[in-house]
């Protein structure tokens, strides 16, 4: 029993990995260079 509760934590926490993975990949293509870039732009600015 304990094992069934093992392998069903480890399902559900890689389960959330990989949707949170595709969210992220998802959200990355969206972005344009200059949005994906800006905050690092900004530093470099300033140095």
């Amino acid at each position: 029993m304990r094992r069934l509760v093992f392998v069903v934590a480890v399902l559900a926490v890689a389960a959330a990995g990989i949707s949170a993975s595709f969210a992220a990949v998802r959200h990355a293509n969206t972005l344009t260079f200059s949005e994906r870039f800006a905050p690092a732009l900004e530093l470099m600015a300033k140095r």
